[in-house]
Parts: structure tokens; C-alpha cells; sequence
């Protein structure tokens, strides 16, 4: 039932920079692996939500229904664009103060674990990506719901074991990323993809999925 054409569409979905890609990697850089770690354990909880909204037909409801469909962007966009404000403010934080603070206490991972989930509970594209991808490669006389919540499975684990590499090749390199110029400029940065994630997400309409 697990084909090669499933794996690989799942991969290129996964790979795809997004909300969740941006949200981890801020996450990361701030916190250290702890908070990047929980942030692909929260990412994978917002997965676990919408594939059972999916094996019960629930997501469909972001597909047709216009109302819902703008209640969830809407909330989606709030919350990157609020995680964006707070990196760019820290980013105006004197290099001096930034030397003083310890990264791995900024955040707690049960906050970051919330931030991961919260980015993908709320992203449109991730519930249309199980109501338009799984039903595609349901083997005709299975059964339906066991076998879409295999194929959730695996889309689940592959989605964790790539963010999860990502995580751990930033912290080998976080000792120059934790400098507090180079962390000032990331703040800068990754405050701004958000922020134009968010802006995005607003703007996104249903044909666009």
C-alpha cells in the first residue's frame, strides 16, 4: 500500500520551506535543540490532529466551507505574524544585553512544543494536503479509514525525521549562530519570514490549495 510515488510526493511536500519550516528553525536558533526538537514533536501533534480530521471526513469542511476556511487562515496568519513581532523586537535589544542573556532559557520546550503546534493546527494548507493527498493513493478494496491513518503515519514520520535532522545540523553550527550579532540579524530575519508568511497566509485563497 506504501508506494514509492506516495513517499517521494510526500518528501517534496515536507522540503517545501512553509510556516512550520520558519517556526522551527526561529525555535531553534533561539532556544537551542531542546526547543527545536519540541517544536517538530508539536508540528507532528497538529499532524496527528488533521489526520484523524481527515480519516472522518472533517477537513473537507476547510475545502468547501468559505467561512472556515477563513476563521482558520485568519488565525493562522495572526500567529505567525505575532511570532514574527516578537523576534524582530528582540532583534532592537542591545548587542551588550543580547552577550548577557543564556539562548536555552529563553524559551521552554512545553512553549515551543505550542508553537509548532499551533503553526500547523492553524495552516489551511495542512489540512487541504490530507484531504488532497491521501485519498489519492487509498488502495480501492481496503479499508478506508485503517488505511489513511497508515498513510498519515508515514507522511507523520517522514515530516519528523526531516525537520529533525534540521534541528540537529543547527545546533552543530549554533555556536557562531548564538553570537549576538549573528543572532540579532537572525531575529531580523526570521522575524520578517514570518511576518510575510502570515501576510501571505492571509491572502492565500482556496484555489490556491
Amino acid at each position: 500500500m506504501i508506494s514509492l510515488a506516495f513517499v517521494l510526493t510526500c518528501l517534496l511536500i515536507i522540503i517545501a520551506p512553509g510556516p512550520s519550516l520558519a517556526v522551527m528553525l526561529t525555535q531553534s536558533l533561539r532556544s537551542g535543540r531542546t526547543a527545536g526538537l519540541a517544536t517538530v514533536a508539536g508540528n507532528t501533534l497538529g499532524l496527528v490532529v488533521w489526520a484523524t480530521a481527515s480519516a472522518f471526513g472533517l477537513t473537507a469542511l476547510v475545502r468547501t466551507s468559505e467561512i472556515a476556511f477563513v476563521v482558520l487562515k485568519v488565525a493562522g496568519a495572526v500567529y505567525l505574524c505575532w511570532l514574527g513581532i516578537q523576534s524582530l523586537l528582540r532583534s532592537r535589544r542591545e548587542p551588550a544585553r543580547l552577550a548577557e542573556e543564556q539562548p536555552t532559557a529563553k524559551r521552554s520546550p512545553l512553549a515551543s512544543l505550542r508553537a509548532g503546534f499551533m503553526t500547523n493546527v492553524t495552516n489551511p494548507k495542512a489540512a487541504v494536503l490530507y484531504l488532497a493527498l491521501l485519498p489519492q493513493f487509498l488502495p480501492p478494496d481496503g479499508n478506508p479509514l485503517v488505511d489513511t491513518f497508515v498513510l498519515a503515519a508515514v507522511q507523520m514520520a517522514l515530516s519528523a525525521s526531516y525537520y529533525t535532522l534540521v534541528v540537529l545540523a543547527i545546533g552543530l553550527a549554533r555556536r557562531v549562530l548564538s553570537r549576538p550579532l549573528v543572532r540579532r540579524w537572525m531575529d531580523r530575519v526570521s522575524g520578517l519570514v514570518l511576518v510575510g508568511l502570515g501576510i501571505r497566509m492571509v491572502t492565500l485563497s482556496r484555489a490556491a490549495l
